[in-house]
């Protein structure tokens, strides 16, 4: 029996058919793998499909691309990459001449980009890649300023306001980027954008600042952890997790002046406090632990981080950026929201690390 195929296989046979004089024999590997059911993650057969039109696409095939392209969009359904997908299949419609069809697929994923942050990204290439980046600007800051209206409506420190702050971040720097290739002057959104990809992924605290923050903010134990051995477990076993799928973290190490001012009331914080240093991770296996202990990483936050998998606390937490008020810009927000009822969890100064869109070989 010929071996199932992992989302790795789908990337290296998507590369292959790229590079391939002629790409159809790729084309029908992935079909036929996606029909014997020859997938590890069933869930991948939505990407197998859309790895497969795009080859078609590059060997002429446009109706048979297209073909496999809307299958791939319908298969995908309810995965995590059914709006990429509709996306994808969107963009090909546009840059195949099907104008109509595309811009009708892509009006149906508009609603999505102030509420989910994985359709910022595909829906705004969508439009620019086909030569529509003005039209991108214009969806994406509409959405930006919706979205914006839904987080100052939604009570502080709910999951709704974290859910919806990063669908804020995300409209804000995709939009940076739209402008930038349109040669705009930035603005003041453009200039938060900076300010959010200067931010760090977490942030650590030292223990003694760990236990003052919570003891000020107990309700802050949901994300940082409920003492500090979970807060270490926390960090590290993020720091882990990123490693094993060849990403680098940034974790800043709190300072006293980034402490006060999540000790402050809102009314009484001044200017964002100044960056505190990087965490330098990994240590060697016998050099002391990052966290400060003076144990050797190998006993102390090593092991720590490798079983925080049985114990699953939540998320870690990093610290977002102080947002200033801009003057509006046009065009209006969308549409009302209705407002949020959730009950608040946390400090506004601290929110669970940024998600962003899956990536895809493409």
């Amino acid at each position: 029996m010929a071996p199932l195929l992992t989302a790795d296989d789908l990337d290296g046979i998507g590369a292959d058919a790229q590079a391939a004089r002629d790409p159809r024999p790729f084309a029908v590997e992935l079909v036929a793998a996606v029909e014997a059911g020859r997938l590890a993650d069933p869930d991948d057969a939505g990407y197998a499909l859309s790895l497969a039109a795009e080859a078609r696409e590059l060997a002429g095939d446009h109706e048979e691309a297209l073909a496999l392209s809307a299958r791939a969009a319908t298969t995908g359904e309810g995965t995590v990459d059914a709006t990429w997908l509709q996306a994808i299949h969107a963009e090909r419609l546009l840059r195949l001449g099907r104008e109509d069809e595309g811009m009708a697929a892509l009006a149906a994923l508009r609603p999505l980009l102030h509420r989910d942050v994985d359709a910022v990204g595909p829906v705004a290439e969508a439009l620019t890649e086909t030569g529509r980046a003005e039209l991108a600007e214009q969806w994406v800051t509409a959405a930006m300023l919706t979205a914006m209206e839904r987080e100052d409506r939604a009570t502080d420190g709910s999951e709704e306001q974290l859910e919806v702050a990063a669908v804020v971040d995300e409209l804000v720097m995709t939009r940076r980027d739209v402008r930038a290739g349109l040669g705009r002057v930035p603005d003041e959104y453009d200039t938060l954008a900076d300010d959010l990809d200067a931010a760090p992924d977490l942030v650590f605290f030292p223990e003694a600042a760990f236990t003052q923050l919570l003891a000020a903010q107990p309700e802050a134990a949901g994300e940082l952890g409920r003492d500090w051995d979970a807060h270490r477990a926390i960090i590290e076993g993020e720091l882990q997790a990123a490693d094993a799928e060849g990403e680098v973290l940034e974790v800043e190490v709190a300072t006293p002046e980034l402490l006060a001012a999540m000790l402050a009331d809102e009314d009484d914080a001044g200017t964002a406090p100044e960056p505190g240093p990087r965490l330098p991770w990994p240590p060697g296996r016998n050099d002391p632990c990052w966290c400060g202990s003076r144990a050797k990483y190998k006993k102390c936050c090593l092991p720590r981080g490798r079983d925080r998998a049985e114990d699953a606390p939540p998320p870690a937490a990093t610290v977002e950026p102080q947002r200033t008020e801009p003057e509006p810009v046009e065009p209006q927000p969308i549409g009302p929201e209705p407002s949020p009822t959730a009950a608040p969890r946390s400090s506004e100064r601290v929110i669970q690390r940024r998600p962003g869109p899956r990536s895809r070989a493409r």
